[in-house]
């Protein structure tokens, strides 16, 4: 009987109480299941982790949350390292030392008092990466790779193989030694390869290339497809070149060229020929050209390119006296029935040109100097200016046109004997007799 008073006794006192508190579960935050680097290079870093992982140890998806990582020198306090929160598994670090060690933790961003850092991960920057790879010595069955030191290092790691191959897949790995080339004797013919090479950021040389190593450059694409040899310019007019090459035992050639500045073998002016020499014409006077060619052994397969360097088109020349005469211009001659016109001013490019002549404006005792101007264009054309004032004897706003069909004309590019030059002859004053827009061409020949 006293068991039952008390049971009741107690549930009236809990009862009766505002105050019942159920004691709080704190759930504790996500944890971190495993952490590792990456894409470690001489200056950068993948830091990596996973939420959860698989029974085969792989990194499982987690959604909702945010992360706080920190990394810095061995040994740092987390808490005052260099924070970054993101909700991704990984981030890129940047910005760091060549061949140096550091840290990383990571914990999911909540401020319970059970979330704690996870690592440290150490890890070590590898030396620079090697630049300016090429290949020399190529022929059919072998070529030599070259290549920059990225840093003080002496020892390297070469994969190659047929165009394309999957660097990760290939496991084939050459340790060179000391020398910054590497060469190959067991390729096919006319087949093109992909090489790459890294750098052994160790000291030792001796061929087992244990230790961290830099990323790999590449690829550097080459062809066992053989370039031509002995390139030679020819027959260098105002309007033409003429460049040959010996085979190789070759038969099929592609010849690139365009002016000199800012010229690429893949932006210039592309040829397909069958015999070792070609011709460029529809050039400009007084302008540098460079040339580049190589064998074309395949549909997919073609030899680096060989540069032939620069060559300059002769000048042309045009200055001094010239003949003046219309022709087909029956009527008042457009400039006062010169004898001779003088060419005074050419333009360093040969293109603009200006023209004195002495007007005659029928006015006594007056006979005023005047000028005129055209282009040469470089296939062998003129072009007028639009507007000019020849002041004619007739005078009045008699003007040269160069719209229409009255421009362009001709002049002959190897030499500087004659220019043609056709506009149309708008003759607006009532004082001429000259049908309006009458067309009319002038020819210079020079004495």
């Amino acid at each position: 009987m006293k068991k039952v008073v008390l049971l009741l006794l107690i549930g009236f006192v809990f009862s009766c109480s505002d105050d019942v508190r159920i004691p709080e579960i704190i759930p504790p935050c996500q944890t971190v299941a495993s952490s590792f680097v990456s894409d470690i290079t001489d200056n950068s870093a993948r830091l990596n982790w996973c939420g959860s992982v698989n029974d085969a140890g792989e990194c499982l998806p987690v959604t909702g949350v945010t992360w706080t990582a920190s990394w810095g020198l061995p040994g740092f306090d987390p808490d005052a390292g260099t924070i970054i929160d993101t909700p991704a598994t990984s981030i890129n670090i940047t910005g760091l030392t060549s061949q140096a060690s550091y840290e990383f933790y990571v914990k999911s961003d909540c401020d319970l008092a059970n979330n704690d850092w996870f690592g440290p991960v150490q890890f070590r920057t590898s030396c620079p990466a090697p630049t300016n790879l090429g290949v020399t010595d190529i022929s059919q069955t072998g070529a030599t790779f070259t290549w920059t030191p990225g840093g003080s290092e002496i020892a390297w790691e070469i994969k190659y193989g047929i165009a394309g191959f999957n660097l990760e897949e290939n496991e084939d790995i050459f340790a060179t030694g000391d020398n910054a080339q590497h060469v190959v004797n067991n390729l096919l013919p006319n087949t093109a390869y992909d090489f790459y090479v890294r750098a052994n950021c160790n000291s030792s040389t001796d061929g087992n290339q244990i230790g961290s190593s830099s990323a790999f450059t590449g690829p550097f694409r080459f062809s066992t497809c053989l370039p031509p040899i002995n390139l030679n310019f020819d027959n260098v007019s105002q309007n033409s070149i003429t460049v040959d090459w010996d085979s190789n035992a070759q038969t099929t050639w592609e010849v690139s060229y365009g002016e000199a500045a800012g010229f690429t073998p893949d932006t210039g002016t592309l040829t397909t020929v069958n015999n070792s020499d070609f011709t460029a014409n529809g050039l400009c006077p007084n302008t540098t050209y460079t040339f580049a060619v190589r064998t074309v052994c395949s549909s997919t397969v073609q030899s680096n390119w060989f540069s032939f360097g620069s060559v300059t088109t002769p000048a042309l020349g045009y200055t001094g006296m010239y003949t003046y005469e219309e022709i087909g211009n029956t009527d008042e001659p457009i400039f006062g029935d010169p004898a001779t016109v003088d060419i005074v001013s050419v333009s360093d490019t040969e293109r603009s040109i200006t023209v004195k002549y002495l007007a005659n404006l029928d006015v006594m005792g007056t006979q005023p100097t005047m000028t005129f101007n055209f282009t040469l264009n470089c296939d062998g054309t003129v072009s007028v200016a639009d507007d000019q004032d020849t002041n004619f004897n007739c005078g009045g706003d008699n003007v040269l046109l160069g719209l229409g069909g009255a421009t362009p004309t001709s002049y002959n590019m190897v030499d500087d004997t004659t220019i043609d030059i056709r506009f149309t002859e708008d003759t607006a004053s009532a004082m001429c007799t000259n049908a309006p827009m009458s067309e009319v061409t002038i020819r210079l020949t020079k004495l």
